[in-house]
């Protein structure tokens, strides 16, 4: 069965509008998080907030790993899934911090790296 022009087999497949935004999600989260660690002295609330998001990014890219990463998913995957979308979340998960950050801990300069790293990894996708 076609649907906006992607197959479905069991499961739906990721539009392009979606992989796009999903990418602009996770760049958009650790630019606000970066923004507010570059603060000279972030408040409490900027703190919890910073936190927040480093949690959501956490899971959010931990999660989509775990879900792409059996050799049955990936062979269901369309081209621009298997091309730009699993690319984009493996490298953030994996290349950037944010699977060994401890984000109960009060944010620090690694913290800025890690969202340095994020925004870069989802953002060179979606160019």
């Amino acid at each position: 069965m076609r649907r906006n022009g992607t197959l479905f087999y069991n499961r739906q497949y990721m539009t392009r509008d979606e992989i796009v935004s999903r990418l602009k999600t996770i760049r958009e989260k650790a630019t606000r998080a970066l923004d507010l660690l570059e603060e000279p002295a972030p408040a409490d609330e900027a703190q919890l907030e910073i936190q927040s998001i480093a949690d959501w990014l956490k899971k959010e890219l931990q999660n989509e790993c775990q879900r792409m990463s059996p050799e049955r998913v990936q062979r269901r995957m369309t081209l621009l899934e298997l091309s730009v979308y699993a690319p984009a979340i493996q490298e953030a998960w994996a290349d950037t911090g944010i699977s060994k950050l401890n984000v109960d801990a009060t944010p620090s300069r690694r913290w800025c790296e890690t969202m340095e790293a994020i925004c870069y990894k989802a953002g060179k996708y979606l160019h």
